[in-house]
C-alpha cells in the first residue's frame, strides 16, 4: 500500500471514529431529553421551575390564595392547578388574569400553574404545559390559646400548630396602640408576669421557616380582666360577628368589655340562619340549645351565608303559629325568636344586621334573590317579635361600594384582600359604624 492510500485509510477512520461519537452524543442526549419530559409531566413541588416574578404574583394567607399573571396571547381562559407534593389538582378556571381560591392547609408549601385553554366551538383545548408557575408557603394556623391567672401570673396555653417552628406572645394594656413582644417559645405554654394590671389584651401568633424565610401567622385579640362583670352576654352569629377581620375582636367583645359583662360566644365561620343541607352550625338551633334566662344581652347575626347559599326565604307566619320551617330564614328565625320569648323574657335581644356584603345589596344569588331580599325578610320577623335590630345595612354608613370604605374598614391583611374583602370589619369599623347603632338599643 502507497503512502497516499495510507493516509486516506487514516482519514477515513478519523472521520468514523469522530461520526460515532456525534452519533453516541446525540442518541444521549436523545435519551436525556425524554426521561426529563416524563418526569416534566409528573411535576410536583420539588420539581417546578418558577416563572418570573413580574409575570405572575401570589399572596397567601393560611388558607387563601391570590394569583394575578399576564395575558396569555389568543388564551379564551386559564385553568389553575396547585400541588403540595402529592400532584397535581385543580383549583378552577376563570377567564380573567386573577384568581382568588382558598381551602389550603396552613404552615403548607405549595406550587401553583396557569395553563392557558382556547375554545373550538364549545370545546376547551387545554395547553400541554404551564404559561407560568410560582411556589409560596401558606401561613401557619393562628393559635387557640386559654389563659389562667393565679396572683400576677398570666398562664397561657394551647395546642401545637402545623409546621410551626416557635410561637411569638403579645401583650398590650388597653391604654395602649402597640403590641409588647412578651418572648419567644418553642413550647406551646408560657408565663407572664404582670402588677397592677386589672386589663390586658393577650395574643400567640405561630411562626414557621421554610424557604429562607419567616411566615408569622394570625393572631386572636383576647381580652382578660379581672374586674368584677354585672352580667353575661350571648353572641351568635357567623364570621362578621366572629370578628374575622379584627383578630377575632368583634362588636360582641367591644360590648362586653365597655359594660362589664361576661360575653359567651359560639360564633363560628360560615354559619347560616337555617338549616339547609344539615347545616351545622345553625345559629337559631344554637340560640335555642345555649340561651337562658341568666343573659343580659343576647346578640344575633347572620343572613350573609343564607343569601350566599341560596337558603329559602320562606314565609312569615300568622300570629299564633307554632310550628316553623327550620329549612327557611323566616321559619329558623320565629323558631328562635319563640324560643326567647318564651323561656328568656328577662333578656334584651338584640338582631345586628350587617353591613352590605362587597356590594352586594342587588346582587341576585342561584335562586334569584338579592341580599337585600334576605335583610327585609329579616326585618320583618323581628318586627313581628318586637325584636331590636341595629341595622348596619341601612344606618351605618360602612358602604362597601366606595372603593376607599372598602379598603380602609373590611378584611385586607395578608395581602390577599389587597383592596378589602367588603366583608368583614376591622376593628376600627366596629368602633366607628358598629357601636353607635348597637349602643342606642342598650
Amino acid at each position: 500500500m502507497n503512502k497516499s492510500s495510507k493516509v486516506l485509510m487514516i482519514v477515513l477512520a478519523a472521520v468514523c471514529v469522530s461520526l460515532a461519537v456525534v452519533l453516541f452524543v446525540f442518541s444521549r442526549n436523545r435519551a436525556q431529553t425524554q426521561q426529563t419530559t416524563d418526569i416534566t409531566s409528573e411535576v410536583t413541588t420539588m420539581d417546578a421551575r418558577d416563572s418570573q416574578q413580574s409575570d405572575i404574583t401570589l399572596a397567601l394567607s393560611e388558607y387563601k390564595a391570590l394569583l394575578n399573571w399576564k395575558s396569555v396571547k389568543s388564551a379564551s381562559g386559564y385553568v389553575i392547578y396547585y400541588d403540595s407534593g402529592s400532584g397535581w389538582e385543580e383549583c378552577g378556571r376563570t377567564p380573567k388574569t386573577a384568581f382568588r381560591c382558598n381551602g389550603f392547609e396552613g404552615g403548607t408549601s405549595y406550587v401553583f400553574g396557569i395553563k392557558p385553554y382556547t375554545k373550538n366551538g364549545d370545546e376547551e383545548v387545554i395547553a400541554d404545559s404551564f404559561a407560568y408557575t410560582i411556589r409560596g408557603n401558606t401561613l401557619p394556623d393562628t393559635p387557640e390559646f386559654t389563659v389562667t391567672k393565679k396572683n400576677n401570673i398570666y398562664s397561657l396555653s394551647w395546642e401545637s400548630v402545623n409546621n410551626a417552628n416557635e410561637y411569638i406572645v403579645y401583650s398590650m394594656l388597653p391604654d395602649q396602640k402597640k403590641w409588647t413582644r412578651e418572648g419567644i417559645t418553642d413550647k406551646t405554654s408560657f408565663q407572664i408576669e404582670k402588677t397592677k394590671t386589672p386589663e390586658i389584651y393577650l395574643a400567640v401568633r405561630a411562626v414557621r421557616y421554610a424557604d429562607g424565610e419567616k411566615y408569622v401567622s394570625d393572631y386572636n385579640k383576647t381580652y382578660v380582666s379581672d374586674i368584677e362583670t354585672v352580667g353575661k352576654m350571648y353572641s351568635c352569629g357567623d364570621s362578621v360577628a366572629m370578628g374575622v377581620g379584627s383578630h377575632s375582636f368583634s362588636y360582641a367583645d367591644i360590648f362586653a368589655q365597655e359594660n362589664n359583662l361576661e360575653l359567651i360566644d359560639t360564633t363560628s365561620t360560615g354559619s347560616q340562619l337555617c338549616s339547609v343541607d344539615e347545616n351545622e352550625d345553625h345559629i337559631c338551633e344554637e340560640i335555642i340549645k345555649n340561651v337562658t334566662n341568666d343573659y343580659k344581652y343576647v346578640f344575633i347575626e347572620g343572613g350573609n351565608n343564607d343569601y350566599y347559599s341560596g337558603a329559602p326565604l320562606g314565609e312569615v307566619t300568622p300570629a299564633g303559629s307554632k310550628s316553623f320551617n327550620l329549612n327557611t330564614v323566616c321559619g329558623a328565625l320565629e323558631s328562635a325568636f319563640t324560643y326567647l320569648q318564651k323561656n328568656c323574657p328577662d333578656s334584651k335581644v338584640i338582631f345586628v344586621l350587617m353591613h352590605e356584603p362587597d356590594g352586594a345589596a342587588q346582587k341576585k344569588n342561584d335562586i334569584g334573590l338579592t341580599f337585600n331580599d334576605y335583610a327585609e325578610v329579616i326585618r320583618e320577623v323581628c318586627t313581628k317579635y318586637k325584636i331590636s335590630v341595629a341595622d348596619c345595612l341601612k344606618d351605618s354608613g360602612l358602604k362597601t361600594t366606595d372603593t376607599k370604605i372598602k379598603k380602609q374598614y373590611t378584611f385586607n391583611y395578608n395581602g390577599v384582600y389587597p383592596e378589602g374583602d367588603g366583608v368583614h370589619p376591622t376593628e376600627q369599623a366596629y368602633r366607628k359604624f358598629y357601636m353607635p347603632l348597637i349602643n342606642k338599643l342598650k
